[in-house]
């Protein structure tokens, strides 16, 4: 069963897809659409937590929202 997340920061947000393969469709607040495969997703997510963490460093997350959307 995919589940759906909204990441929300004031009124800006994406939503994220996981469905049952493990890939990952992300959709940000005006319309536009990712599609990651299972190994897309896991090759973001090394780079993400490997190579640009550094930038995410001084970045306040205390306001970031996240929630499950139950359909």
């Amino acid at each position: 069963m995919p589940r759906t997340y909204k990441i929300s920061k004031g009124k800006d947000y994406v939503l994220v897809t996981i469905d049952d393969s493990g890939a990952y469709i992300i959709k940000d607040s005006a319309g536009r659409k990712v599609f990651l495969t299972r190994y897309q997703a896991q090759l973001m997510k090394f780079g993400i937590e490997n190579i640009v963490k550094d930038a995410f460093e001084n970045v306040e997350t205390k306001d970031v929202v996240v929630e499950e959307i139950k359909e």
